[in-house]
């Protein structure tokens, strides 16, 4: 083989592994007003614009840009101190003309349904915004306006129906972003869901997705939890309810001997459930105390379960507070026995139990227990 031929082969080998590159898309520019500028495509990486292409504009403003087909994101066409914020998927060609000086309101801009989309919900959000400033200037001049006050509350109710529609239209569309960012993730959560399980596995890689995703996936974790807890509140509820039977709680003394709930039958009795290593108790205790102290002689009792582990402290912690009724514990921490029986979940914790072991009422403490005392046994 002859050295020529050689040469065409690998000059052959050469076009072609130039020419299987990654295909390239074409944005086409046409800015008046732009000649001789520099027109930059960006795109974004934690809400930062990166530079990935640009082009020099001809005298007439004319020019390409052309990009490898990116997924689908916001991305940015950037002049001076302009910018036009544009959706596009790793498909779509764009064509836009516009103004020096007005480039985020393009004239036309055509190609991309992610970017028609996008711009149209721009254009209806700034009439909003321009009619709700001109309304809001006239009711400031004339306070008593009601016609006014009344157009203004119609508007912006119209302005919520309008994005939610927008948001039913385009859910799976970067612009549903926007427009839905525009509504509140309380009253429209599941709306929030729609967009992020729409957009999800279109536009995953998007840090702009991923931050709406990460709230709305909060705020689906908390709805979780109080699901749960309602549920468990609910359910504690019904474990103990009011005007049924206090279940019988026996436990050792601080000396080493046995006490029982049923022992203070024919007093009306607080079982408070506390520890010495919980500072919201021992903060209430001072409370306790002087609530003991007024009652105690008109058929008032307290029974402290303790959630100790250790008996030195759980001494230690009476002693120091001054507590001078009935203390039991088994020292078994949030296994206690009784505070397993009785559905505690936090400490402090109180149920009051009446003369006969009835359930009267759980959770009173402060001001909420002494009136309950003093309506059952007289001020």
């Amino acid at each position: 083989m002859t050295r020529s031929i050689i040469a065409l082969i690998a000059t052959s080998l050469t076009l072609a592994s130039c020419e299987s590159g990654p295909a390239k898309r074409a944005i086409t520019l046409s800015v008046e007003g732009g000649g001789g500028k520099t027109v930059y495509f960006d795109r974004f990486e934690n809400n930062m614009p990166y530079h990935v292409d640009s082009v020099k504009l001809d005298a007439q403003g004319k020019g390409v840009l052309k990009t490898i087909g990116l997924p689908l994101d916001f991305y940015r066409i950037g002049l001076d101190n302009e910018q036009l914020i544009v959706a596009l998927d790793s498909a779509e060609e764009l064509t836009i003309e516009a103004k020096a000086g007005s480039l985020a309101q393009p004239i036309k801009a055509s190609g991309s349904v992610h970017t028609d989309a996008l711009l149209q919900f721009y254009s209806d959000a700034r009439a909003y915004d321009a009619q709700r400033e001109a309304l809001r200037a006239k009711i400031s001049a004339t306070p008593g306006d009601t016609a006014s006050i009344k157009a203004f509350n119609a508007m912006n109710a119209a302005f919520h129906e309008q994005c939610k529609q927008f948001v039913l239209q385009h859910s799976n569309t970067p612009a549903a972003l926007t427009a839905v960012n525009k509504l509140s993730i309380q009253d429209e959560f599941e709306l929030f869901k729609k967009v992020r399980n729409d957009l999800r596995p279109v536009m995953g890689r998007s840090s702009f997705f991923a931050m709406f995703r990460d709230q709305v996936d909060r705020i689906e974790q908390q709805e979780v939890q109080m699901k749960m807890q309602e549920e468990e509140m609910k359910r504690l509820s019904n474990l103990l309810p009011i005007g049924g039977e206090a279940p019988e709680i026996r436990q050792n003394t601080p000396e080493g001997g046995s006490y029982a709930l049923s022992d203070l039958r024919g007093k009306i009795v607080l079982i408070d459930f506390w520890a010495s290593w919980c500072r919201p108790c021992r903060m209430e205790n001072p409370n306790v105390k002087r609530v003991y102290e007024r009652f105690n002689k008109k058929g008032f009792e307290i029974l402290g379960v303790s959630l100790d582990r250790d008996h030195a402290a759980w001494v230690k912690a009476i002693q120091d507070d001054g507590l001078p009724w009935k203390h039991v514990s088994d020292l078994g921490f949030w296994n206690n026995a009784a505070a397993q029986e009785y559905g505690v979940t936090g400490i402090p914790y109180t149920v009051l139990v009446d003369r006969e072991g009835k359930i009267l009422d759980k959770g009173l403490r402060g001001e909420q227990l002494e009136q309950k005392l003093a309506e059952l046994l007289g001020k």
